[in-house]
């Protein structure tokens, strides 16, 4: 095992930590204002940090971390009912469940990896630092392929609620059908 240099760790997570504000943060929320997906892609960030900060100071190979996210992926393509902000905890959990069952690690090196995660899902998880969780996401099929009106105040009109913003998904003109993505609020 590989023991951890504090002062290179601590520049690697602060630019770690900045990098994923500016790519989460400031390009994608504030964007798209998906408050699921934002969490979603900053926590993986840090799980990815965290995990391979713990791999490295092992001798596995990069297959055993290549395998360990096809497990994720297996849940992710196997499961229905979970979204976004469900399999960021799973991540999380599987992250540290990782990160503390690895031998050789020192208890500081474990309580900092582990510690890293939890703050990082709780703050960014928490109802205050992104705004209203009561945001919604709904995909729907409307019966047509004319999109020259407001298909904003249609899908309004057709789901009889005001709706935050609607993603033309895809277009079919046999059986005229048109798949969009819109976002509301409860």
């Amino acid at each position: 095992m590989t023991p951890i240099d504090v002062v290179p760790f601590l520049v690697s997570l602060g630019a770690d930590i900045v990098s994923v504000f500016f790519v989460s943060y400031l390009l994608y929320y504030r964007r798209y204002r998906n408050r699921q997906m934002m969490v979603a892609i900053a926590m993986i960030n840090f799980c990815m940090f965290a995990l391979s900060g713990a791999l490295t100071s092992f001798t596995l190979s990069i297959g055993a971390g290549f395998a360990l996210f096809a497990v994720i992926s297996i849940i992710r393509l196997r499961s229905e009912t979970a979204g976004w902000m469900e399999m960021t905890y799973l991540l999380v959990s599987l992250s540290i469940g990782l990160v503390l069952g690895l031998p050789g690690f020192s208890m500081l090196e474990e309580v900092v990896y582990a510690g890293l995660l939890i703050i990082a899902l709780f703050v960014l998880d928490f109802p205050g630092f992104l705004g209203s969780r009561n945001e919604q996401k709904l995909s729907l099929t409307l019966d047509t392929t004319d999109l020259g009106g407001d298909l904003k105040a249609n899908v309004e009109l057709i789901l009889g609620r005001k709706v935050l913003s609607v993603t033309v998904k895809s277009v079919t003109v046999n059986p005229p059908t048109t798949k969009v993505d819109v976002r509301f609020r409860e």
